[in-house]
């Protein structure tokens, strides 16, 4: 009987038909070297057949407490039916990128079937409109509930289906089996579980507010007597990207050289990948807006989720969701690429020494100590209040993935993009996949909010190469090493 945490469970208290808990995650596969008679469907569905056993995720389904009193438990599905899982589509013509934008946005777009696993394959066929591609080429697009993945836990996830050659040696072990679910709990032990953990709850969330009171009493001095600097400081301009946010939800993505972002990251010091992403997409937002003259003077905030995984032997199952978040300043009214770059690695470096940000963090640590039943009040309010558009504008995402090549059945992953959930106002994020010396950049978003997404696409694109450009130039005249590198705010970096 495994029963879901507190932020596992969150993703399904927020749920609601404007916003789903989705998240997905799309391959192209270059065709398999060896000739085959057996159907792409088929072949897929043999390898997934044949690692079955190597994640929880597969077979288990959820199991909810009436009136969401606790958190939901996983149970085995004793029905399990992988063909239910499966699904094969062809591109209509002319089978290019576009098409595959609109098929990944209808996809995202759809509820998972609550009764079954939460996961679904799309075996994506007729990618002929893509010059770049071989001929035979295909896609997969994975689809799994939030509740049971996060960005890091998602590539865990799919890297179990992942072979490291053309010969199909497995990139992970699959000699173990992963410890199912278990049978789902009878209504005595849910009612028992919801005494104890109900009980507990109060202890947790008391323990979590002593934990933040160094972060939380310096911020509270500050709400009750702010100076009219302070709150110019933290306000969070209200743009398009704090609109309603409609079901339908829209993609596009672009891809980079990550050796260009590694020789924009040299050009600041202390900057870190991460850092450079939130740059190259506040440049691409800042270019936008001002494009429809909507650019705000305030700086735009973006909300950034922070893997909380330990690394290593010691990192876990790779299932469930093992992050918190911080808030950032991306400094969009500042025209200058590598200054903003520098400022935004000092906002992410005051957030990461807990001497910023505090609102987001607070809020996702605090959610992961309250009972089932407040959780799941609490969620709904806040997805109906719009209180995110006073967090932040947009959500952006960075995971890093294995930087060498992976295959399935022979054929070779050339490209990985991802979705995410929206919030309400919150209609843009932006996810950042690293793989085999490549980075894309995918966004999600709806079209009442950006009905130009190739347009955002090119802005992404002229981001990078703007700040290459300058971070090659900055890198001639780079200062000495024992010359102090000041902040835009004063203060020294």
């Amino acid at each position: 009987m495994k029963q879901l945490n507190a932020q596992d469970s969150q993703f399904l208290y927020m749920e609601n038909s404007q916003n789903l808990s989705n998240v997905v995650m799309a391959s192209i596969f270059a065709p398999p070297e060896k000739k085959t008679r057996k159907s792409r469907f088929e072949l897929v569905k043999a390898h997934v057949q044949s690692r079955l056993h190597t994640s929880p995720i597969f077979t288990r389904k959820l199991v909810r407490v009436p009136l969401d009193l606790d958190f939901p438990y996983w149970a085995d599905d004793e029905y399990f039916d992988l063909e239910g899982h499966l699904h094969l589509h062809r591109l209509p013509a002319p089978g290019g990128w576009h098409e595959l934008c609109e098929l990944m946005g209808r996809i995202h777009s759809r509820p998972l079937d609550m009764n079954r696993p939460l996961w679904e394959m799309h075996i994506v066929e007729n990618l002929v409109g893509m010059d770049h591609l071989p001929e035979g080429s295909f896609a997969l697009i994975t689809k799994v509930h939030h509740s049971a993945v996060d960005g890091s836990s998602m590539v865990k996830f799919f890297g179990c289906l992942s072979d490291i050659d053309v010969n199909g040696t497995p990139a992970v072990d699959i000699s173990e089996v992963a410890e199912g679910a278990g049978e789902a709990p009878t209504p005595d032990e849910m009612w028992k579980r919801f005494v104890n953990n109900h009980l507990h709850s109060p202890i947790r969330m008391g323990q979590t507010l002593w934990r933040a009171a160094p972060m939380i009493f310096p911020a509270l001095a500050k709400a009750v007597t702010p100076s009219e600097k302070a709150r110019e400081k933290f306000k969070v301009p209200f743009t398009r990207l704090n609109k309603k946010v409609s079901p339908q939800k829209i993609f596009d993505a672009a891809e980079f050289a990550l050796d260009d972002f590694k020789v924009i990251q040299k050009s600041v010091d202390g900057a870190k990948i991460n850092d450079v992403v939130l740059a190259v997409c506040s440049g691409a937002i800042r270019s936008y807006l001002s494009y429809h003259k909507e650019l705000p003077e305030e700086p735009l905030v973006a909300w950034v989720p922070i893997n909380t995984r330990k690394q290593g032997p010691e990192s876990g199952s790779g299932e469930g969701n093992q992050i918190t978040a911080m808030t950032t300043d991306l400094c969009t009214h500042m025209a200058n690429p590598i200054e903003r770059l520098a400022q935004i690695t000092y906002q992410t470096q005051l957030s990461k020494a807990a001497k910023s940000g505090i609102s987001a963090r607070l809020m996702t640590d605090v959610s992961q100590s309250m009972p089932g039943a407040t959780l799941a009040l609490a969620s709904r309010i806040i997805i109906n209040s719009g209180v995110t558009a006073k967090l932040c504008n947009f959500a952006i995402s960075n995971v890093p993935g294995p930087q060498t090549p992976l295959y399935m059945q022979g054929a070779q992953s050339l490209h990985q993009y991802g979705m995410t959930p929206l919030g309400e106002g919150m209609g843009l994020f932006f996810v950042a996949l690293s793989y085999n010396g490549k980075i894309t950049i995918s966004m999600t978003s709806t079209r009442e909010i950006i009905p130009d997404m190739e347009r955002l696409r090119d802005f992404l694109e002229a981001s990078v190469v703007e700040l290459k450009k300058s971070a090659m130039a900055a890198s001639r005249k780079k200062p000495r090493k024992n010359s102090p590198v000041r902040s835009i705010s004063g203060g020294k970096q």
